[in-house]
């Protein structure tokens, strides 16, 4: 049961490109948490959305 509602979850949040979405934010938050934990303060990370998808 709980693979059937995850398969379902993942579905749903595939349309909209969330997925996408859930990708970019969790890859700028490691950037920042790496740059705190480097002592440089986290910047902005730079351009973070560099390898986005164009449609």
């Amino acid at each position: 049961m709980k693979i059937v509602l995850l398969a379902i979850t993942l579905v749903s949040l595939n349309s909209c490109n969330t997925i996408i979405g859930m990708y970019r934010d969790t890859k700028q938050a490691v950037i920042w948490t790496k740059g705190k934990i480097q002592g440089s303060g986290g910047g902005d990370g730079g351009d973070a959305y560099s390898d986005a998808p164009v449609y």
